[in-house]
């Protein structure tokens, strides 16, 4: 299973040493609304969780998406 970091690189490409929970679109190139989206959608496969449209519109850093995990009890 992947963790929260990976997915991160992965579809943000960056490296994990880069990776703040303040960081948002306008500090990530990769971070447009496609990637966006299949970021989304990686972290409801891998978690095994669904977000609501809502959580998907509200969230703007990468903190918020940590916060959005931990509440649904994925480990992230």
């Amino acid at each position: 299973m992947k963790d929260f970091n990976t997915l991160v690189v992965e579809h943000f490409k960056l490296t994990p040493a880069d990776i703040t929970d303040t960081l948002s679109s306008r500090d990530v190139p990769e971070w447009d609304s496609m990637n966006y989206l299949l970021f989304i959608a990686a972290l409801e496969k891998e978690f095994n969780i669904s977000f609501t449209m809502d959580e998907v519109l509200g969230i703007a850093t990468l903190g918020d998406v940590r916060k959005l995990l931990e509440g649904k009890k994925a480990s992230v």
